[in-house]
């Protein structure tokens, strides 16, 4: 059973009101929105070197990058990068998002480079865009559409922004949404625990790495 990184947030009466409203019962929600698919596809949203930084801690890697999130990156990243692996075994597809922000004239400065250590793989599509959600301005729909996906899990950043944005545009576009809890991150960890909170609650399977892995490798059998 999962164990929930934000219960430690949780008052007494909040739990109560969880489990009366049957949200911890397995695939309910309040707009029964919740599920998970048989044909997903990985979005890797904006992990890029801007938003990473040094594997540091945050205090000073935002010394480079005000936007960067030093070792809160990295120790995601030593998820998200065997877990790309895993999907790339399983066939399933990995897209990526690049948040191109209004301040830089050059689309293709070094900043905005996806790091290394989670780099696409040859013929993987990066998607531009300019605004939270990787749906807005984007052809995301489209290819969702045209390759009969019916589920996203989501990896990357941040956990209460372009995550957050995504996750809700995908599950309001008909799509199953999943997320591998210690494959997203945030600059604030209560940013981070309240938005997985709020996401499970109403639009997403927010589950541990190894139960999204446990599904991928059931699809199909």
């Amino acid at each position: 059973m999962t164990k929930r990184i934000w219960e430690d947030l949780l008052t007494e009466r909040d739990e109560q009101v969880i489990s009366a409203a049957g949200y911890d019962k397995e695939g309910a929600s309040s707009w029964e929105s919740r599920g998970m698919g048989t044909n997903p596809m990985v979005l890797v949203i904006d992990m890029q070197r801007l938003v990473v930084g040094e594997d540091e801690p945050i205090l000073d890697a935002v010394e480079e990058y005000r936007t960067a999130m030093g070792e809160i990156a990295w120790d995601a990243i030593d998820h998200i990068a065997p877990f790309l692996e895993f999907a790339r075994g399983h066939d399933v597809p990995v897209t990526y998002t690049r948040v191109v922000p209004s301040s830089y004239d050059d689309s293709d400065h070094e900043d905005l480079d996806i790091v290394d250590a989670v780099a696409p793989k040859e013929g993987e599509t990066v998607i531009d865009k300019s605004y939270a959600s990787a749906f807005y301005g984007t052809d995301l729909l489209s290819r969702l559409v045209r390759g009969g996906h019916d589920s996203v899990i989501i990896v990357g950043n941040s956990t209460s922004g372009c995550v957050r944005a995504t996750a809700i545009d995908a599950q309001q576009h008909g799509f199953n949404v999943v997320l591998p809890q210690e494959c997203v991150f945030d600059r604030i960890e209560a940013s981070h625990k309240i938005a997985l909170m709020d996401l499970w609650m109403k639009y997403a399977e927010v589950l541990e790495r190894d139960e999204v892995e446990s599904w991928v490798e059931g699809i199909g059998e």
